[in-house]
């Protein structure tokens, strides 16, 4: 798939900033030999990560889940207050929190975004502003010493040289130890037709079929899956060291889904190409709503100024043509404006006033049962909702 030159799907922008906004060319390609689904058009992190946007905690949903994922591992791998945990691309603590209340020994986070960093206030936590490389695993060890944990939660799929942070990972962790990670399962964006996924943040989109074949490289073993909710489906990968006690146990889930990828081509170029092929009927079918809603009167807002309504805005072309202004619930968006498109990014403090939209397009469609809770007086005053995946509908009052 070739999105073109795009702007960088998380650099929202002040106005000012518009003149000098850069485009980078955005294409997902498919390797015949590993499997591997990725995004060859390679950013600078320091241009992606160093200033970010996003804040997990301010999604409830996010921090529910976390508590929950946060016991389960200290439930099933750990000793608690004898055991060192190392999460990578910790954002603003949304995990390492929950770590900590569970009596977690140590509990370290490391994270490239001093700006998200400088908003977590917890003396538990030892924070490393860094990319998560074999440097920064050294440092931590000869600091902590080695992980009995190793933790990257949405995040794993963002890191352009994949091999140094596997191999930093390697470094940190112990002869036994596990690491567990969970990303956007690539099983869900091609059966839904999750193509918001797909921006440079986001380089790998993992079957559990490439996640093997990359792991062998480096001498690890995935013994473990589990398909999670979150996101509109994610997969948590358990990987121990080849030889390891965890390694010996491999879980039947593994084998179950391995079977399914392939039953379903995930190993075979022909399933990429009829993928592109829906989404461009996808792109047609939403412009065509949204131009005849436009031609009745009425007047729409984006909900959810995300990455993944970036590559929505600007794959389908969408501008003030067709929506007046975006909505948030982070307080940090507000004020800025969407890469590319340069829509206004507002709070939904305006859905209170006088000439609301008519209609919200939400891009942060797998959160809807959340913002249709904290958005339920704008649905029973008349209001309407339009979630563009995993189908195009529209939703009223409940």
């Amino acid at each position: 798939m070739d999105f073109g030159k795009v702007a960088l799907a998380g650099g929202f922008l002040r106005p000012s900033e518009f003149p000098d906004e850069q485009r980078f060319w955005l294409r997902l390609s498919f390797c015949k030999v590993c499997f591997a689904v990725q995004v060859p058009d390679r950013v600078d992190a320091e241009i992606l990560f160093r200033d970010y946007f996003y804040f997990s905690s301010a999604i409830g949903t996010l921090r529910n889940h976390f508590e929950t994922y946060a016991r389960e591992v200290a439930e099933r791998f750990l000793q608690p207050s004898a055991s060192v945990v190392v999460e990578f691309g910790c954002n603003d603590g949304v995990l390492l929190k929950p770590m900590a209340d569970l009596g977690v020994g140590k509990v370290i986070g490391v994270d490239p975004a001093g700006n998200v960093l400088a908003t977590i206030d917890d003396p538990r936590l030892t924070l490393v502003e860094a990319f998560f490389d074999v440097g920064t695993a050294t440092r931590i060890v000869a600091e902590s010493g080695r992980a009995d944990v190793v933790m990257a939660n949405n995040v794993y799929a963002h890191i352009p040289d994949i091999r140094e942070a596997t191999r930093a990972v390697s470094a940190v962790l112990k002869d036994d130890g596990v690491f567990i990670f969970e990303v956007h399962y690539l099983g869900k964006v091609l059966e839904e037709m999750q193509y918001d996924m797909i921006y440079h943040e986001h380089l790998y989109y993992y079957s559990l079929l490439s996640a093997i074949e990359h792991f062998a490289r480096h001498d690890m073993q995935v013994f473990d899956v589990k398909p999670i909710p979150i996101h509109g489906g994610s997969l948590r990968f358990y990987v121990a060291r080849q030889g390891s006690r965890h390694a010996a146990a491999v879980t039947p889930a593994v084998s179950r889904l391995i079977e399914d990828e392939r039953r379903r081509g995930y190993d075979r170029y022909e399933t990429f190409l009829d993928f592109s092929s829906q989404v461009e009927r996808h792109r047609a079918d939403l412009m065509a709503l949204l131009k005849r809603l436009r031609a009745e009167g009425k007047r729409i807002a984006g909900y959810g100024a995300s990455g993944r309504a970036n590559t929505i805005i600007q794959y389908c072309g969408i501008d003030e043509s067709h929506i007046d202004f975006m909505i948030d619930d982070a307080p940090a968006k507000i004020g800025f404006h969407t890469p590319g498109s340069h829509l206004e990014i507002k709070s939904r403090a305006v859905l209170d006033e006088p000439g609301r939209p008519d209609y919200l397009l939400v891009f942060a469609w797998s959160f809807f049962n959340e913002i249709r809770r904290r958005n339920q007086k704008y649905l029973d005053s008349g209001g309407k909702m339009i979630l563009p995946l995993p189908r195009l509908q529209i939703v009223g009052q409940s």
